[in-house]
């Protein structure tokens, strides 16, 4: 892999201590300012490496290594940094919470845009919208957070650190209920009739081109579980009932991007979050994308394992997983229906809302993706979604030659712009709003690399490698070439020159690569999967080299002079080894056996000379 995890961190850690400056006067803000979803982006590009790559952790002042301290020396000493990184987290969570109740919010700011070509700006009312992008991102950012302050503490002894510690805890836990309660309110159904607009491009997207009238049937009875499921979870009842009532009625499930409109409040031990929500009650692929990756760190095992949730976490935690499994069953059946080409294969998606785009496919195939690796699917299931991601890095120009005014560079800037239904009811004569969706090439990379962890075939592996080294070849170009943001992202006017060029960085797109760096570490970690022919040569090694000692032995050689006897310990050794890990290691294995057939081959060269002698 062209990408080196640990020294590219540590390169984007230096740049951002260039950019932000030293922490007594640290910059928070990016090219666009800041907001609740960019501050965020930018504690976890510091948080989340160390727990990818234990190695260059800095929480234990005792262990930071000599490269990080020097990395991050404008917060200070090996003791400082970790204290600078507790009162950043403390600023975070203090300026974004409502000084006189606490309650922590999630405005969107300066994310928010008008639609290409209107020249009004989003009213005030619309710039403190909460969107599902902050409610993930920070479920992710407290995680983070309270792994690094629990690691923290036992490092120190200090009464008045650990006085620090303990309150920025506690605001890092009533920002995390307060962001599991949003996702669980933005959770939504949308039921439609077959016949209407919606329903027929549903309809052609599912089974392109057909006419048959058991469509509809087809596939409600594919998604009999998903209709269980949602009627169980007790949400949108109305439109449950509505779906049952209705045969010829279809229906999508997932996140708005924002909290929908009438959704029921979430009482918890310490609040009771109620705040009115103005998002339609329309899934939005984006938002329950982000969503889906925002709680599957809710339900990872290292989750649980080291506590960080308290109990009345607990509870919006499994209404949240419910959701997690309805959402992601719900988009991977509807992207691999058909007897033969899945939907998803079938370049571009088309929305329900009659839009179409690559970076829908791009979003689609990340839900089928999850879906696929949480049932292990067949090793052919995968492959299929390799094709789709190497469709997609050249429809997308990731590693294609762009033509004269090529739309597909849309797709890098400005990027998709999807207007957020019933944020307009904010302010008098509020303009239509939205969201840019602009990170098409870190999507790719980080879906390729995760991918990669998922397979079990070394040919497989190797290919999604090469696609990998391409997009990152790709990324790497789109860096920050001038002035202080040097080495972050995003310019891809280095990349593609008819764009306009940037000199100021995004934390909404350093964040993403330095995530697919994590994913990167994580791939990196694993034994790659064996390959067949290599497993196959490796055992037969293990039998010839197997009779071979066995041979050595019938004829007493243990019992010979010191010399001797060491090489034979030596084999033995070596023999024990390579069945250890032959099945995970073949290559390897190999070369132990193959050292042992040398050793015990120059041992019956040697009685062969004796003998003539």
């Amino acid at each position: 892999m062209k990408l080196q995890p640990r020294q590219e961190l540590l390169s984007v850690w230096k740049a951002i201590s260039k950019w932000c400056g030293p922490a007594d006067s640290f910059q928070w803000a990016d090219r666009g300012g800041s907001n609740s979803i960019s501050d965020a982006e930018l504690l976890l590009c510091l948080l989340l490496p160390p727990q990818k790559l234990p190695d260059i952790r800095y929480d234990r002042p005792d262990q930071t290594q000599t490269d990080v301290c020097t990395t991050l020396a404008s917060f200070g000493t090996p003791v400082e940094i970790p204290q600078r990184i507790v009162g950043l987290l403390g600023d975070f969570m203090t300026r974004y919470a409502h000084p006189g109740t606490g309650l922590p919010f999630f405005t969107v700011g300066n994310y928010l845009t008008t639609e290409p070509g209107d020249e009004a700006q989003p009213t005030p009312e619309q710039l403190e919208l909460e969107v599902v992008d902050s409610f993930s991102t920070s479920i992710v950012l407290c995680l983070a957070a309270l792994r690094f302050l629990r690691s923290y503490r036992q490092a120190i002894q200090r009464k008045n650190y650990l006085a620090e510690i303990a309150r920025v805890e506690v605001l890092t836990q009533k920002r995390l209920t307060a962001a599991m309660a949003g996702l669980q309110r933005s959770f939504t159904i949308s039921v439609f009739d077959a016949a209407s607009p919606s329903g027929k491009a549903m309809q052609d997207n599912v089974f392109p081109g057909a006419n048959h009238p058991d469509v509809v049937r087809r596939i409600r009875e594919a998604l009999t579980t998903v209709e269980a499921g949602l009627t169980e979870l007790g949400v949108n009842a109305e439109q449950v009932e509505d779906l049952k009532l209705g045969p010829n009625n279809l229906f999508e499930c997932g996140w708005s991007w924002g909290i929908v409109q009438g959704a029921d409040e979430v009482k918890t031990a310490s609040a009771t979050f109620a705040q009115p929500g103005y998002a339609e009650p329309f899934p939005y692929l984006y938002f329950t994308v982000v969503a889906v990756d925002g709680i599957r760190d809710l339900l990872a095992e290292d989750t649980r394992l080291q506590g960080l949730l308290n109990e009345e976490q607990q509870a919006i935690k499994e209404v949240l997983r419910v959701q997690w499994e309805l959402a992601q069953r719900y988009w991977s059946i509807v992207a691999t229906l058909g007897e033969q080409r899945w939907p998803v294969e079938e370049l571009p998606w088309r929305t329900t809302a009659e839009a179409e785009s690559d970076y829908y496919s791009l979003l689609v195939l990340s839900l089928v993706r999850h879906a696929l690796g949480d049932r292990n699917a067949p090793q052919s299931d995968l492959s299929r979604v390799a094709r789709v991601l190497e469709d997609l890095a050249d429809r997308g120009r990731i590693r294609r030659r762009p033509l004269a005014n090529d739309p597909a560079l849309d797709l890098h800037q400005p990027g998709r712009w999807v207007h957020l239904g019933g944020a307009a009811q904010l302010g008098v004569d509020a303009p239509r709003v939205g969201w840019r969706l602009g990170e098409l090439s870190s999507l790719v990379f980080g879906r390729v690399l995760a991918l990669a962890t998922q397979v079990n075939d070394s040919q497989e592996q190797a290919r999604l490698l090469n696609l990998a080294d391409d997009v990152w070849d790709h990324l790497s170009q789109r860096r920050l070439r001038h002035g202080r943001g040097t080495d972050l992202w995003d310019d891809p006017a280095n990349v593609f020159p008819s764009l306009v060029h940037r000199d100021e960085p995004s934390w909404y797109h350093t964040t993403r690569v330095v995530q697919c760096m994590g994913t990167a570490a994580d791939l990196i970690h694993r034994n790659p999967p064996p390959g067949r022919n290599l497993s196959a040569l490796a055992a037969e090694l293990l039998v010839e080299a197997e009779n071979a000692f066995d041979r050595e032995q019938l004829r007493g050689s243990g019992e010979a002079g010191p010399a001797l006897r060491d090489s034979l310990i030596r084999q033995a050794s070596n023999l024990n080894r390579a069945r250890q890990i032959l099945r995970t290691q073949p290559g390897t294995a190999a070369q132990h056996l193959m050292e042992v057939l040398h050793e015990l081959d120059k041992l019956a060269a040697a009685r062969e000379s004796q003998a003539r002698d």
